[in-house]
């Protein structure tokens, strides 16, 4: 439950100060809305897929290296590796265990690895990993605790039924391995496609009614999801949410707002540049005087002239 503060916290006030912001520079637009929503809702749309996957299609458990399992996988789905921990120990190497597994389909094999870590094997209450319900006993599975990491996700990009060989294990901080498999978050792909697009809508509008730094606050609430989709399992829980701040923070506040910033500056000054011109060449129109239209000579009272003159004459 501290992960919905953390969410409502951080999306409150970073569309919070921008709405303030752009009121001040009346700057504001219909379109503002649905943006600032999108954005808003995609971390919080990415918490929950990560922190409750949902029921696991498949189970099984690996306890030592060339251990193998089958298990089946549909599509969209991913494999959820978590720890169950050894008694604690002065022993070295009960830590931390590395681990590797090979898993093999039908025509596709990959490999997959990670490194559980524990600071402590007491204190805190076990998860029950298959319903992620809190348990009283010490010890075991359990959530993990700040600089801990207890739980891993590997995405499969292929499903079918696989075979999953564990082909390394080194360290004591594991009594077993358990293999989930579980639906997976929203894709990298369709995680960064709607931050681009965001993104470009943000800079369009900044661009159009000079909503500075809109577009940089909108991707890093965008950008907060994105990370918070490859780095966060149900066993991290607040600190791979909030730790997933620094990376958006870093992209969004600095590196979307530096493109922001020339892209906004860029279109500004070609618009003064015009207006500059327009403004030089009004004078220059009002100081041209028209030149009179020259009037023609001759017509009837030319010809009675010379006639009169001819007369005259004779």
């Amino acid at each position: 439950m501290t992960v919905v503060p953390i969410l409502a916290g951080v999306i409150g006030l970073t569309l919070g100060f921008a709405v303030k912001r752009l009121q001040d520079f009346n700057a504001m637009s219909i379109w503002v809305w649905p943006l600032m929503l999108l954005a808003g809702a995609a971390p919080c749309l990415v918490a929950y897929s990560t922190l409750h996957p949902g029921a696991a299609v498949d189970v099984a458990e690996v306890v030592a290296e060339k251990d193998s399992v089958e298990l089946h996988v549909p599509p969209d789905h991913s494999l959820m590796v978590t720890a169950v921990l050894t008694e604690e120990s002065d022993e070295p190497g009960t830590d931390k265990t590395h681990y590797n597994l090979k898993i093999k389909g039908v025509g596709w094999e990959v490999s997959a690895d990670g490194t559980m870590k524990r600071e402590s094997a007491t204190g805190g209450a076990k998860i029950d990993a298959l319903g992620q319900q809190g348990i009283e006993e010490i010890g075991g599975k359990r959530g993990s605790k700040l600089g801990e990491d207890l739980q891993d996700r590997h995405d499969l990009r292929e499903s079918g039924d696989v075979t999953v060989t564990v082909t390394n294990w080194q360290g004591l901080a594991v009594e077993k391995l358990l293999l989930e498999v579980v639906p997976s978050p929203p894709s990298d792909v369709v995680m960064w496609s709607f931050t681009v697009l965001v993104t470009i809508l943000g800079l369009v509008l900044g661009v159009r009614d000079n909503a500075e730094r809109l577009a940089s606050d909108l991707a890093f609430l965008c950008l907060w999801g994105v990370y918070m989709r490859d780095g966060v399992t149900p066993l991290d829980d607040w600190q791979e949410v909030g730790l997933a701040l620094v990376p958006a923070a870093l992209t969004g506040w600095l590196g979307v707002a530096a493109i922001e910033y020339l892209v906004i500056n860029y279109f500004h000054s070609r618009a003064q540049a015009a207006e500059a011109e327009e403004e030089a060449a009004a004078p220059e129109q009002e100081a041209v005087v028209e030149e009179p239209t020259p009037r023609r000579r001759g017509g009837a009272a030319a010809r009675r002239r010379a006639l009169q003159d001819g007369s005259s004459d004779s």
